[in-house]
């Protein structure tokens, strides 16, 4: 006996468009967790690009500007990445970026970051006192570390929403200052 097969059942065309799209979602998936990564390591190289330029402009900062964003703004010594909205620095990721303080220290204030934004910024490496000022981090209501906070402390003070908090040395130490 033989059985003319002339294609294939309704069953195996289901059972292919099921793979299909199993395999559809798990490539979208990874291509969001990519996207995710590098949105965050634009925002931390923003971040520290804002910083050190903050450091660079310390010893000419001038309380008429009001704070150290608006002084940042008007001296147009900020990426063209960063947009300037109603005295707050716009970045990647709708993170808004302020920075505060006077002649001795200044902060970088990040806020409104995702949970895997707020503990990459955390956690990262932003240097020493010795070397660029770099003195403190604190992250959504954690007491400032002195020095690194490590991945797993961030990981724990992290939330959707939260503020990172970075502190550094500016033009004068307050033991230069005293002296």
């Amino acid at each position: 006996m033989h059985i003319n097969e002339n294609g294939r059942s309704m069953i195996e065309m289901l059972g292919v468009l099921a793979i299909i799209g199993v395999m559809t979602v798990g490539g979208l998936n990874i291509i969001g967790r990519s996207r995710n990564s590098q949105q965050i390591g634009q925002l931390v190289s923003e971040v520290a690009r804002v910083a050190m330029t903050a450091k660079k402009m310390a010893c000419e900062y001038d309380t008429a500007y009001g704070n150290y964003t608006n002084f940042l703004y008007k001296s147009e010594a900020y990426s063209d990445e960063l947009q300037y909205e109603d005295g707050v620095f716009i970045g990647p990721m709708d993170a808004e970026i302020t920075i505060t303080g006077n002649m001795y220290y200044f902060e970088v204030n990040v806020a409104e970051l995702s949970e895997d934004a707020c503990i990459q910024l955390a956690g990262n490496d932003w240097g020493r006192k010795g070397t660029n000022g770099f003195l403190s981090v604190s992250a959504g209501s954690s007491a400032p570390i002195s020095g690194q906070m490590g991945l797993d402390v961030a990981a724990t003070n992290c939330e959707d929403g939260a503020t990172v908090k970075i502190r550094y040395q500016a033009c004068y130490s307050e033991e230069e200052n005293n002296d």
